[in-house]
């Protein structure tokens, strides 16, 4: 059997600026166990390939065609397996990740086979035996959504054992490890230790992965994962790695014993930086390049209102700490529905004020299958999912029109660029192009009523 692995292309304005561009961990996982099964398989990454889709799918000729992807990618998965069909019309279709998990309904389509929402990588691999006749009572695979007398049926998501996921086949990886980067790192592998997160914010779309049930991989199989990784950066993909005190210097301690020399990235919660300078500082001496913090806003009455449950002060000490470490802290901001030309000001004049360097602005958006997605459904002024990439306004602004928004947007993001450049940062970016891109795609929203 032959299996084509893809994930399509981010379709936002910023897909050709290559600032973020992540190893495809999930689908090296689903190869991994092709490839333990003895099964022929291919992984297509419409990220970085200039070869298209139909071309490969044509000198492939693959069985199954199993397509991942996140919320703005919708569209692109079920071109993917429309296409699929169109060039074989008896391959079996998969679609399944992040987005997939939550918002299934939303791939019933006639070119869908088969929706596949749980991280359980080995009941794939079961559904993988099962196109090819093995035996498998497709009611008992977690979270598999399939049709029964016409009809789409949807599993129940059982609980999964992060610790029976395998160290994933990196060929592919390594193959292509110039592809791979976050800022100005390079060749920048992903490890992942946790399913899920244990905070509840009521934006936030991983916390409510998993069934909602935050769960860690043993530190030792990490750290053996870890330790066989043949690159120098390794991005830690947890929604928050920074949770346990003890594990984390489990993991501190760990890198100092097997003498392992990387840079690392990772996403860390304001509250728990502010709270532990000194883990933080030794996190940086072992190579802990940038911690990426939702700050998400600047005042006690915002934070609130995204159920944060910290302060406007604990950001500003979590930055000091970060600081203070000789680390860089990328800032993680929200700008409001209610947002205000003055709020616009604001948030640059506290960015100036506390030498934050690193700070993207995400235009406020309700992401299906989070809690406040229930509260904003009926007021959303777009149904295009790909305006989902937090740079397009789906919900109204309270305070200021459509264009007036999206200029005082624009506006700041251009000054936050420049304080950039002119601290070093960023320097690695076409800058002028970064600029004219951006410029261009804000004139046509300022058009806009």
């Amino acid at each position: 059997m032959k299996i084509l692995f893809m994930r399509p292309p981010a379709p936002n304005i910023l897909k050709h600026l290559q600032i973020l561009n992540s190893e495809p961990l999930e689908l090296e996982y689903l190869h991994t166990v092709a490839r333990r099964r003895g099964w022929d398989d291919m992984i297509y990454d419409g990220f970085n390939t200039k070869k298209s889709a139909r071309d490969v799918m044509k000198s492939f000729q693959p069985d199954v065609v199993a397509v991942t992807g996140y919320i703005t990618q919708e569209n692109l998965m079920k071109k993917y397996v429309k296409t699929a069909k169109e060039v074989n019309p008896s391959v079996v279709t998969v679609v399944g990740g992040v987005h997939v998990q939550l918002n299934f309904e939303r791939m019933y389509t006639a070119d869908v086979d088969y929706v596949f929402r749980s991280e359980n990588v080995n009941a794939f691999g079961d559904l993988l035996a099962y196109f090819m006749g093995s035996a498998l009572d497709l009611s008992t695979v977690s979270g598999l959504c399939y049709r029964e007398n016409g009809e789409w049926r949807a599993n129940k998501l059982l609980p999964f054992n992060i610790n029976d996921l395998p160290i994933p086949d990196r060929s592919f990886f390594y193959q292509n490890k110039s592809w791979f980067r976050y800022l100005d790192l390079t060749e920048v592998a992903t490890l992942k230790t946790a399913i899920s997160c244990p905070y509840n914010c009521n934006f936030c779309y991983c916390t409510c992965l998993g069934g909602g049930r935050y769960s860690v991989r043993d530190l030792d199989k990490v750290m053996d994962e870890l330790e066989g990784l043949d690159c120098e950066t390794v991005l830690i993909a947890d929604d928050v790695f920074l949770f346990d005190e003890g594990r984390v210097w489990g993991f501190i301690n760990e890198v100092r014993r097997r003498n392992i020399k990387k840079q690392y990235l990772c996403y860390g919660r304001a509250d728990y930086i502010a709270a532990h300078p000194e883990q933080i500082k030794a996190l940086a001496e072992i190579g802990f390049v940038y911690f990426f913090v939702g700050l998400e806003a600047i005042t006690d009455r915002e934070l609130e209102s995204y159920n944060k449950q910290i302060t406007a002060d604990v950001n500003v000490r979590c930055t000091e700490a970060v600081h203070a470490a000789g680390a860089r802290c990328f800032a993680l901001m929200i700008a409001p529905a209610d947002a205000t030309k003055q709020y616009f000001t604001d948030l640059y004049q506290w960015v100036l004020a506390h030498e934050v360097k690193y700070v993207t602005v995400s235009i406020f958006t309700p992401i299906p299958g989070t809690p406040l997605y229930e509260e904003y459904k009926d007021k959303l002024i777009t149904d295009d999912i790909e305006e989902w990439d937090f740079l397009h306004l789906v919900a109204p602004p309270t305070r200021l029109t459509k264009r007036a928004f999206y200029l005082e947007y624009y506006k700041l993001t251009n000054r936050l660029y420049r304080l950039a450049k002119k601290t070093g940062a960023y320097d690695f970016m076409d800058l002028e192009y970064y600029k004219n891109v951006v410029m261009e795609y804000f004139r046509q929203k300022a058009r806009e009523k």
